[in-house]
């Protein structure tokens, strides 16, 4: 189970992050569409809560699992990761500035962008990771329970 949700978390934020390198920069950026970057960021959200909804709906039989897809890919979508996986997949270093994720209150380290914004991410990673630990080291803890009839 816990392999099966945290495959599906790994792919889903590098297809969000690839969905992002194809739609903003591709034809945003490319075409100065700046003017409608609140409509995006927007779709993006949007794109963000069905990813997770589907997944809770797909992952509803692993239990906490489930739970534990959603928590975690709303805080390391937002955290930091999917501008690492970003500019990663678009074959860019991290600008050293970037002034539009300051505001964000699941960056913890400021300014953003650069070193801060990729230790950010990985503070979130870790703490996502460690009920991964917890589960490793007792199974039965975090695995789903079925009532008998």
């Amino acid at each position: 189970m816990k392999r099966k949700v945290v495959i599906a978390l790994a792919a889903g934020l590098l297809f969000y992050a690839l969905s992002d390198v194809l739609l903003w920069q591709r034809i945003f950026e490319a075409h100065d569409l700046f003017q409608f970057d609140a409509q995006y960021h927007s779709g993006q959200v949007t794109i963000l809560v069905a990813l997770i909804a589907v997944g809770v709906v797909l992952l509803w039989d692993t239990g906490l699992w489930a739970l534990w897809w959603a928590g975690a890919f709303y805080s390391l979508a937002f955290s930091g990761l999917e501008d690492v996986l970003y500019y990663w997949l678009d074959g860019r270093a991290i600008p050293r500035r970037c002034p539009w994720l300051d505001a964000n209150p699941l960056i913890l380290f400021k300014p953003a962008g650069g070193w801060t914004l990729l230790l950010s991410a990985l503070v979130w990673v870790a703490v996502w990771s460690v009920p991964l630990v917890v589960a490793a080291r007792n199974p039965a803890s975090l695995r789903p329970r079925y009532r008998s009839r």
